[in-house]
């Protein structure tokens, strides 16, 4: 499923290229959970910022934050990936997920479609491991456990906790359609 924000905002007379405040995130995002209402188990949803510029720490919380939350979960298990961020919607959502984990003690995380500043698909705290597994499955795109073990240099055993918590964070996916133990990029 793909989100283009510049058309909700549109629908909801919000205008851009800046999208702030907390109301505004909260009606965007009430309005995108209404149009995810069909989405599949194990579907990846592409939000696509073309046509924005900035958001604010409040519109994070209210609209981005929520939804990866809601990812994480609700049923059906779904999987958020941005396009079209620019630098400073990437930095502002960084440093938002930066304070989540040190007030929630809880980490976040959300792919990208291309290649952030940090020379990273993903925005938010995850190790060198978790970094090295998220690039081998864009590349890759399906891997089983021991290939991926083999990859960081870790016995399946320890590496199955680290590509599993990459799972809890909806930055990787299981494959469904193939045998146990094999994973996806989202």
């Amino acid at each position: 499923m793909i989100l283009q924000i510049k058309n909700t905002a549109r629908d909801l007379k919000i205008r851009l290229p800046d999208l702030i405040t907390r109301p505004v995130g909260r009606r965007m995002y009430e309005r995108t959970r209404k149009s995810m209402a069909h989405v599949g188990d194990g579907e990846v949803v592409l939000v696509d910022f073309s046509g924005v510029q900035v958001i604010d720490s409040s519109f994070i919380d209210e609209f981005l934050l929520r939804l990866i939350e809601d990812s994480r979960e609700e049923s059906p298990v779904f999987f958020v990936k941005l396009a079209n961020i620019t630098p400073i919607i990437e930095t502002n959502i960084d440093s938002v997920f930066s304070s989540y984990q040190a007030y929630n003690e809880r980490r976040i995380a959300v792919v990208t479609e291309s290649l952030t500043a940090m020379n990273s698909y993903c925005i938010g705290i995850i190790s060198g491991h978790e970094r090295d597994v998220l690039d081998y499955l864009r590349i890759n795109r399906v891997a089983a456990l021991g290939d991926i073990a083999a990859f960081v240099g870790m016995r399946e055993e320890d590496a199955l906790p680290l590509v599993e918590g990459l799972y809890g964070l909806r930055v990787v996916r299981r494959e469904h359609s193939g045998p146990p133990g094999r994973y996806e990029a989202v």
